[in-house]
């Protein structure tokens, strides 16, 4: 893997006892990864490597994305919690990342404690004191016993997860939320408004190359359904913002760049897919960005908070 910009943490020495006694803690797999174009994966325990990369392009889109979600809501969070925060309370990311949400908040409420869990550890460097990181996978189990957190969220989890371990996800989210915590999930629609023929195309091979892996990308615009059904969760909000591709200015070039830099992480898989050159794949996201402009592309972001009630059964 190609982690170079930054020096990787020593996992001992963030062990939190969060974690269930009898767990062990993952050490850096470095043996299940695929590479492909240039990119690196991981492998997912039947072998089969997940849709979208991770190395230093990966941790440079997720980053920018972390930046549009902040201009775009003009906040990190949600849930009406800012007076547990500033008190201290237990907050577990999943889907972490390199942490650039965790690192955020930890700084901006030292005494609260913040957990992140992703399928690896990014190399992340300087976290706060308060601030440490798990290997683990949500669609699995998550290694924390029932009602650990008062705070839990995860971001931008689209393209992990498969539609049958969304269920899972949600339960195991629900599972270690204390009751009368809260539960955020923020997520893209996976619709793009108002398009041209070049970006029509690129949605079908997308939407295509997906359904065959039992991705669902229109995930976004459901969350509040997923939270709603659920029999533990109550006082469901939700909300979402629209964010312009390439047009309207500053919020629009944040928005075409994340755009742009999701079609080059999910380059080498399409081309795969679809027996296309580079060269031809270019050239479809060069007059994507076109027509982005011309014809005033938009996408909306989503998100949802629920709290678990407090007679809850899990």
């Amino acid at each position: 893997m190609r982690f170079t910009r930054c020096k990787a943490i020593g996992i001992s020495s963030h062990i939190s006892s969060d974690v269930e006694e009898g767990y062990q803690e993952s050490k850096f797999p470095t043996d299940l990864y695929e590479h492909l174009e240039g990119r690196n994966y991981c492998r997912k325990p039947d072998k089969k490597s997940y849709f979208l990369p991770c190395d230093d392009e990966e941790i440079d889109r997720l980053q920018i994305n972390h930046l549009m979600f902040k201009s775009l809501f003009g906040r990190n969070f949600f849930a009406p919690i800012e007076d547990e925060l500033n008190n201290g309370i237990r907050v577990l990311n999943v889907k972490s990342g390199p942490g650039f949400w965790m690192k955020e908040m930890a700084k901006s409420y030292p005494n609260s404690h913040f957990t992140g869990t992703d399928i690896i550890v990014y190399p992340i460097s300087h976290p706060p004191r308060n601030c440490h990181f798990h290997i683990a996978n949500a669609a699995r189990r998550l290694p924390f016993a029932d009602n650990t957190f008062d705070f839990v969220v995860q971001h931008d989890a689209i393209f992990l997860y498969t539609h049958k371990e969304w269920k899972t996800v949600i339960d195991e989210l629900v599972r270690v939320t204390k009751p009368g915590g809260w539960i955020q999930l923020v997520e893209s629609s996976g619709v793009l408004q108002d398009i041209g023929p070049s970006l029509s195309i690129w949605l079908m091979r997308i939407t295509v190359s997906l359904q065959t892996r039992d991705i669902l990308w229109k995930m976004g615009h459901k969350l509040h359904e997923a939270l709603e059904s659920h029999q533990d969760i109550s006082e469901v909000d939700y909300s979402h913002r629209s964010i312009p591709l390439a047009w309207l200015g500053k919020l629009g070039d944040i928005g075409w760049e994340c755009m742009e830099r999701l079609l080059d992480s999910l380059k080498p898989r399409l081309c795969e897919d679809w027996s296309m050159t580079h060269a031809k794949y270019d050239k479809v996201v060069q007059a994507a960005a076109k027509e982005c402009h011309e014809f005033g592309t938009w996408t909306n972001i989503h998100y949802v908070i629920g709290r678990k009630r407090c007679s809850s059964t899990l």
